[in-house]
């Protein structure tokens, strides 16, 4: 029986259609697997970047680095290294742990002066970061700081408020009968360590000058 050319259109129009909605369909599942794929791509991927940081935090050093050295710095470091560790003993060391055995020459102290650089440079590697373990503060409360007490304690023992059967080293005069005084000697500083590290660092050798690149 011959089919006319009108239901043969419509026949193919009607392939045609159900065709499209397969290549759609199969497009769709495709997607669905192609984002899966992706899903588990980002997860490998998040894995890998844990595992990195579990790593550098695993090979993290022990310690804070090399200590600042005051007999190699030039001016430029000198004075840079004097704000750093003159702003932590003002913030931080004094008022928190040290003013009842502070005094005001502590600047005057060149082993004192060393031993407070790597005692801050514990700190800041203790508090720092966020991430770092309570065991560091622990380490320097309990291990680092006493041990710089006690030489602290020492250093100052003949630094003071006068006394008559002492032979002080940095005196200072002591409180008047009306209970006035020139100087408290738990003070920072006595009004001369601008001066001391103006001198300090002029007796450094100067910064080298960068050379120019070649052009």
């Amino acid at each position: 029986m011959a089919i006319s050319p009108e239901k043969m259109l419509t026949a193919l129009a009607g392939d045609v259609a159900d065709v499209r909605r397969r290549v759609e369909a199969l497009e769709e599942q495709d997607l669905v697997q192609g984002i899966e794929g992706i899903k588990i791509t980002l997860g490998d991927i998040i894995e890998a970047v844990e595992q990195l940081q579990a790593q550098q935090e695993e090979e993290e050093p022990s310690g804070p680095g090399s200590a600042p050295d005051w007999t190699k710095v030039n001016q430029e470091e000198a004075r840079e290294l004097w704000h750093w560790l003159t702003l932590w003993c003002r913030d931080v060391l004094r008022p928190m742990y040290a003013e009842s055995i502070w005094r005001p020459c502590w600047y005057e102290h060149p082993q004192l002066r060393v031993q407070l650089t790597w005692l801050c440079a514990y700190w800041h590697w203790s508090y720092e970061k966020k991430t770092v373990p309570p065991t560091r503060a622990a380490e320097w409360h309990v291990r680092w700081w006493p041990a710089v007490k006690s030489f602290m304690v020492e250093e100052f023992r003949d630094c003071g408020y006068e006394r008559p059967d002492a032979v002080m080293l940095h005196p200072i005069p002591p409180p008047r009968p009306d209970g006035t005084v020139t100087l408290v000697e738990t003070d920072f500083e006595d009004g001369g360590l601008h001066s001391y590290i103006e001198a300090h660092v002029a007796r450094r050798p100067p910064a080298e000058k960068k050379k120019p690149k070649d052009s």
